[in-house]
């Protein structure tokens, strides 16, 4: 950027220099006409306000100059957000769209002289009293139509304004010139068809699943042409209700449950077999018709989850915004040099040539933690410019929003995205030494050193260890371990001492706060001893969580977690961080570890021959924990409902190698077995409809396979002749499969090149008439086989088996 200056500089010739304020003085007024917008009167107010904090000069704003003018002018033809700064004589005109443009020609000004607004408490006003503008003509406009850091800490008026964002989310209002309004913001397609207003009588509106009219997790029949009607009256609705929206959303729910009746279906086979296909038809047919009465306002919709990929032959007609949304990505590396990304790489491209509308919905946070470390810098000075190369007009930047903010590096991640989204080109490192420095003074170069440190985590070799980042990942992941913390711990602790004032202390102990967050997270670990399962020191980690809290609050934290405050932190913490008896099960060959309290769960499966570990050991990070990862049995009311009935289990009888559980939910009574006989965990689960009326129930098995080891792509898993990796390099990071039972043929198994066994799940093919298996590499980095038992309506005292044994072979 300073050799392009350079040359712009050399280009234009020799500069005279205008002398706006000379020793504390100026002959200068502010000229803006009577009949400005708001954004231009609050342009003309900042100038003043800004020259005056700089130089003591404060510049009359006046309608017509009385001798030399900073000349503040509407020109449309520069669009509503572009500008234009150029002398004319000794005047110096700013001249832009009168909605934004005039006012953003203001703050670059004021950003050539040297002002900067780090964060909404801290700027970087610089003092002269001799003001010269000695900058030849600077036209400007921002590479995106859409501009939003979504960060607490971004929300604010003035830094929105001053750092040229215009996010629907901003606090920007008239005097700012608005913003871009979104109404609803995602996920409208039961606020546009309420199924608690038409389910009843039109189940037909909603998806059919599994030859089932659904609506509790599903979407819409989006091929039903009364829901195309239904959908532009909502539409309709909007419009008279929120005429300020400048886009509204018409967009699946957050989960996934697609429609699968024949119309669905048909048109996704003319669409290549993409889930997108029905959707944009729907989404066209709805923009199409409003827009013949609202030609000035858009539609949006997702690419997302399992929209993400285009569709063949349907375009999306031009009042209409793609939001494709880059879940499934690693969020270290550069998307186009990581192999983790070239899927979505390949949909960007694919969507890119088929819309010149598209907007990115990006994440750039950890949604499970808030707090922990989040080196995602390189790939946003990557990322920002191949969305900018690939034609994307708009972009939602999701970070931590939660009200209090305090997500890691928030002011930091927003400041460098609002410079990256105005200017792809811009220097990010350079960016980057801007702010710590503005904002931690002599404490800058050990901020500096941290930052290094954090994105050293990630970076390829040799440069770094070249781990991966997720949008949902936990404390023990890849990246933290090793001396990153202990090294961490360190710089922060120089950087206090080094810290000018209390100011700037306070900000580097916030900072820190990561730091402390994955210790005390890492404090939480469960051990299994003699009869109890429990952290070592629950005194300390009790203690320890409470300071942290009072740390969090006092920092204005209200969250750690996307969906969950600090009250739901205490409170899980009060019910589940507690000692609970074990029951180990154990033999020549395995030794299981089983805990009653948490849902009968199996713990952990070891093969002492081997050495090895069967099951998924859980990161104490994880929602819920200790009670998830593991070997377990559920009861669900079929086989569509997301939760399962609430069994309180207890032991009946136990030896050795065996053990009896018995528990009971709401009329259900429910047994298990667990026997170990040589190489073999053998499981037994009854549920009896304990009550008076008909029952409708389906028993879950399900086992989370664990080496433990992230996305490694030598995971295989298999039946009879069948043998598949599923973490294949340029494929989604994430994914599931349902093979038919009769190939199991009884049984399937999974395992890992660098273990010596494999274990194997064999079943009564009778009992099981579905089975499915799932994956991932992001977070939790898991491998989980599921099979079901029938799902049956059970007269009272009636009786539903399934039996599910797990084998540990030992490999040829």
């Amino acid at each position: 950027m300073i050799l392009l200056l350079l040359t712009a500089l050399l280009l234009a010739g020799p500069l005279s220099a205008i002398t706006l304020v000379k020793d504390g003085r100026s002959s200068y007024s502010i000229v803006l006409s009577t009949a400005a917008t708001p954004s231009m009167q609050r342009g003309a107010r900042e100038l003043q306000h800004f020259l005056e904090q700089m130089s003591g000069a404060k510049l009359p704003i006046a309608a017509q100059a009385s001798s030399d003018a900073i000349v503040l002018e509407a020109a449309e033809s520069l669009g509503p957000e572009g500008y234009r700064i150029r002398t004319q004589g000794r005047n110096l005109v700013i001249a832009g769209g009168a909605q934004r443009g005039v006012m953003y020609g203001v703050y670059t000004l004021l950003e050539r002289l040297g002002c900067r607004w780090f964060s909404p408490e801290v700027s970087r006003i610089p003092r002269m009293r001799t003001i010269e503008w000695k900058l030849p003509e600077e036209t400007g406009k921002p590479a995106f139509e859409y501009r939003e850091p979504f960060f607490t800490e971004a929300f604010d008026k003035d830094w929105a304004a001053r750092n040229k964002t215009n996010g629907a989310h901003s606090k920007l209002d008239e005097s700012t010139g608005g913003k871009l309004n979104y109404h609803p913001f995602v996920h409208s397609f039961y606020e546009m068809i309420p199924p608690q207003k038409h389910f009843q009588e039109h189940p037909e509106y909603f998806s059919l699943i599994d030859g089932k009219r659904r609506w509790e997790r599903g979407q819409l029949c989006l091929t039903n042409p009364d829901v195309v009607r239904l959908g532009i009256e909502a539409v309709e609705r909007w419009t008279r209700e929120h005429p300020e929206a400048t886009i509204y959303s018409v967009s699946q729910n957050d989960w996934t449950g697609w429609c699968e009746c024949d119309n669905c279906q048909r048109v996704e086979r003319e669409e290549g077999g993409v889930h997108s296909g029905p959707l944009l038809r729907y989404v066209n047919a709805v923009a199409e018709d409003v827009g013949k009465r609202h030609p000035d306002k858009l539609i949006d919709t997702l690419a997302y989850w399992y929209t993400e990929a285009p569709p063949e032959k349907v375009r999306p007609v031009k009042n209409v915004r793609i939001r494709l949304c880059p879940i499934g990505v690693c969020q270290a590396h550069p998307y186009e040099k990581c192999p983790h990304s070239a899927y979505f790489v390949n949909n960007l491209r694919a969507w890119a040539k088929i819309t010149q509308q598209l907007y990115i919905w990006h994440y750039n946070t950890n949604f499970s933690h808030y707090l922990l470390p989040f080196p995602d810098f390189d790939e946003l000075a990557a990322d920002i410019p191949l969305y900018a190369r690939s034609g994307v007009v708009g972009l939602f930047m999701e970070g931590a929003y939660a009200a209090g903010g305090g997500g890691e590096n928030a002011e930091l991640r927003s400041y460098v995205m609002a410079k990256q989204m105005w200017d792809p080109r811009v220097n990010v490192d350079a960016t980057v030494n801007e702010f710590l420095t503005g904002v931690y003074g002599s404490a800058a170069k050990r901020m500096r050193e941290y930052y290094d440190l954090m994105q050293a985590q990630v970076r390829p070799s040799p440069k770094g260890r070249g781990n991966h980042l997720w949008i949902f990942i936990h404390p023990n992941s890849p990246y933290l371990l090793g001396d990153f913390v202990p090294r961490a711990k360190e710089i922060f602790r120089k950087a206090e001492a080094e810290a000018g004032d209390e100011a700037v202390r306070r900000r580097v102990r916030k900072a820190r706060l990561s730091i402390d967050y994955v210790e005390l997270l890492r404090a939480k670990t469960f051990e299994a001893g003699a009869d109890t399962y429990a952290p070592r020191d629950l005194p300390m980690l009790k203690d320890r969580f409470a300071s942290f809290l009072a740390t969090a609050r006092a920092f204005g934290i209200t969250r750690f977690h996307e969906n969950r405050g600090l009250a739901e932190d205490e409170k899980e913490y009060a019910a589940m961080i507690r000692p609970y008896p074990l029951v180990r099960l154990e033999n020549a060959r395995l030794r299981v570890e089983l805990v009653p309290e948490l849902a009968g769960r199996v713990v952990a499966m070891f093969d002492k021959e081997a050495r090895a570990s069967l099951l998924r050991v859980a990161d104490p990070g994880e929602g819920g924990y200790p009670g998830v990862a593991g070997l377990s049995a559920w009861i669900y009311p079929d086989y569509h409902t997301r939760n399962s009935l609430d069994v309180q289990w207890e032991v009946v009888r136990s030896s050795a190698t065996s053990v009896e559980l018995r528990g009971t939910s709401a009329g259900v009574s429910v047994r298990r077995a667990l026997t170990l006989e040589r190489d073999t965990l053998r499981t037994a689960t009854e549920a009896v409809n304990a009550g008076t009326e008909p029952r409708r129930l389906a028993i879950q098995a399900r086992a989370d396979y664990g080496p433990n080891l992230p996305a490694d792509p030598r995971l295989v898993y298999g039946w009879g002749s069948v043998e598949r990796t599923p973490i294949v390099a340029g494929k989604e990071t994430s994914s599931s499969e349902n093979p038919k039972v009769a190939e199991l043929n009884g049984s399937w198994w999974t395992g890992h090149a660098g273990s010596p066994v494999r274990l194997v799940n064999s079943f009564e093919p009778g009992e099981v008439p579905r089975a499915s298996l799932s994956w991932t590499v992001r977070g939790d980095s898991k491998f989980t086989l599921t099979l079901w038992s029938q799902e049956r309506e059970l007269p009272p005292g009636g009786t539903l088996r399934l039996r599910a044994d797990y084998h540990v072979v030992r490999r040829k």
